[in-house]
């Protein structure tokens, strides 16, 4: 009696798994991936600080979800480097190109609601520049909900918080100052158009520069955050003057 074709491939198949030899990473495996890229120091601790809202960047290009881009497309990548670091071992080298608008942003995964905190929270962050004397822009973006998937930007100078120096400086930037009013570039007609910012919605940091304000534009940038509180402010009332539509 023939046996039946299926009972056949069934026999064939089983002897067939057993022979094949699966290996799976370790621990150690994945821990060690970066060996070839980095020489590792030894990292400092993170501050343990039940402050902080959500973290945009601190060991690593943001995963899960998060990302980074750059612009124009001739803009170098932001790349995680071990050459400098103010927490931990690494920090991200950004590079923009001083003859045109510039810019990196470094967005999260998903979106966070900031509105509890726009009254006392800050933008954390630690800078250090190549040059020192370098001028950039601050930079918060929304997810796009209000602008049919633009993101909206609020803005700020950074000659207008302080200095980057050659020197790593610490940011600590009231939300309260980036106001309301979002702004984001319209290509199709050429022209600004000014929103409403989505602060249930932030998104992410991005630094930028304005064309031909500085010769050449190579920072470090550790460990930016958002948290609940900082500083009161010190600078000028109702700075940046357009905080409403």
């Amino acid at each position: 009696m023939k046996k039946p074709i299926s009972l056949l491939l069934i026999r064939i198949a089983i002897p067939a798994l057993c022979a094949v030899s699966f290996t799976f990473a370790g621990f150690e495996d994945y821990r060690d991936r970066d060996a070839a890229r980095f020489v590792m120091k030894e990292a400092k601790p993170f501050r343990l600080d039940k402050d902080v809202v959500t973290v945009v960047m601190r060991e690593s290009i943001p995963r899960g979800g998060g990302y980074t881009y750059q612009y124009p497309r001739e803009n170098p990548e932001p790349i995680m480097t071990d050459k400098y670091a103010k927490e931990g071992a690494l920090s991200m080298q950004i590079e923009l190109v001083a003859t045109d608008y510039s810019g990196v942003a470094i967005c999260i995964a998903g979106s966070v609601d900031l509105t509890p905190y726009l009254e006392d929270g800050v933008l954390d962050f630690w800078i250090k520049g190549n040059q020192g004397g370098e001028n950039a822009l601050f930079v918060l973006v929304d997810d796009g909900v209000k602008s049919n998937g633009e993101s909206l930007q609020v803005k700020l100078r950074s000659k207008s918080l302080g200095e980057i120096t050659k020197e790593w400086n610490h940011f600590s930037i009231p939300l309260k100052l980036f106001g309301n009013t979002g702004v984001y570039w319209d290509v199709k007609n050429q022209k600004e158009v000014l929103l409403p910012f989505a602060w249930t919605n932030f998104k992410g940091f991005r630094l930028e520069v304005r064309k031909d304000e500085n010769t050449a534009f190579k920072v470090w940038i550790d460990d930016i955050v958002i948290k609940k509180h900082g500083q009161p402010y010190q600078g000028p009332a109702n700075y940046p003057f357009r905080n409403e539509i």
